[in-house]
């Protein structure tokens, strides 16, 4: 019974759970204000499955898979802002390789002017090498994360539009729709590649010792150093593999939109994702993280925007009111709270416990 107690009340103070909890209790609202909010219903035309729920995992596919990298980001102590700036190249890269003609022919068609192997694996190398350069600031010149990333936040969508010419590339390839407008299993493909990514990240950190090392950077670089961890490749590959999964970001949304958008693709991404990572249970100042906990956050976010949208709420108050609940799921999550609930739950089940030797 002792360690029915213990289990319980670790269970109560972890982050996770609170954030789980969260998530919950925005759906049963959206339930209460829609009945039909868990329906969901299959098209043929379009070989998926729609309703509320699918909306909410496929729309947070862009936040969810940028969250992996910030997750590693911020156990390492730091912050990386230019995630969403990078999202913006990734589109500009792939679309400039889709109408790369576009002087000479101004009616996107289903075609691509190059390989459409260049257009996938350009903007992921040239995204994995940014994030290189971002690591390589941090690790080697000495640099705060913070301000480092701050560089390529700043001067990203910049060079989005230099590979543009400023123009606004639109493109009618199918197989490029694929990407974020297709299905497989019955579930849109941005799903699906999130699925991927983060199985992929939770091997990469959990069945190998390079998550230990993120934390072990993270708590104490000086004392991992010492103990035979090479610090500066831990940070560039983690700047590397953020770098690379705003990339993957990227090319989902504009996918989406089938064009290239400078200004607006990945804007407030950093923000987002920074958010997204927090309310899963993972620390600012670094050390040990959470990549379920992370999931569970995005989830919350996009799940927030589609309850502002049900509720009404006009567009001029719709951050304000996304912030509100944000920082009600974030009190909920604080310490004081989650002790008070932790020790209800071991006087509650002392009580069961002394009730049931009684008997």
């Amino acid at each position: 019974m002792e360690r029915k107690n213990f289990a319980l009340s670790g269970l109560m103070q972890s982050k996770v759970t609170w954030a789980v909890i969260a998530e919950l209790l925005i759906l049963l609202v959206c339930f209460a204000i829609r009945p039909d909010f868990f329906s969901i219903s299959y098209q043929p035309s379009t070989g998926m499955l729609y309703g509320s729920l699918i909306d909410i995992v496929n729309r947070s596919a862009e936040i969810t898979i940028i969250s992996m990298g910030m997750t590693l980001v911020i156990a390492l102590g730091g912050t990386d802002l230019s995630v969403g700036a990078l999202v913006a190249v990734a589109g500009a890269i792939a679309l400039k390789f889709l109408r790369w003609d576009v002087l000479t022919y101004t009616t996107p068609g289903d075609y691509s002017v190059c390989p459409y192997i260049l257009v996938l694996t350009v903007p992921l190398i040239v995204c994995a090498l940014m994030g290189l350069f971002n690591g390589f600031l941090v690790a080697k010149g000495g640099i705060q994360p913070i301000i480092a990333t701050l560089i390529l936040m700043v001067c990203g969508r910049g060079v989005a539009q230099i590979l543009t010419d400023g123009k606004q590339f639109t493109t009618g390839y199918s197989a490029f729709r694929v990407i974020g407008q297709g299905s497989f299993l019955y579930l849109p493909m941005p799903i699906i590649i999130t699925i991927i990514v983060v199985i992929a990240v939770a091997i990469f950190t959990r069945k190998t010792a390079f998550g230990a090392f993120v934390e072990s950077v993270g708590v104490n670089p000086s004392a991992s150093r010492l103990s035979g961890i090479k610090a500066h490749n831990v940070i560039l590959i983690v700047f590397l593999i953020t770098g690379l999964l705003s990339g993957i970001a990227g090319l989902i949304y504009s996918s989406r939109i089938m064009s290239n958008d400078s200004n607006n693709a990945g804007l407030n991404f950093e923000m987002d994702a920074i958010l997204a990572v927090v309310i899963g249970g993972t620390n600012m100042s670094g050390g040990k993280f959470s990549l379920a906990g992370t999931v569970v956050g995005s989830l919350i976010i996009r799940t927030i925007v589609t309850f502002v949208y049900y509720f009404g709420i006009v567009a001029e108050a719709t951050m304000a009111f996304k912030a509100l609940i944000i920082a009600v799921v974030i009190v909920l999550q604080s310490e004081p709270v989650r002790k008070y609930f932790a020790k209800r739950a071991r006087i509650k089940e002392a009580k069961l416990s002394s009730g049931g030797a009684a008997a």
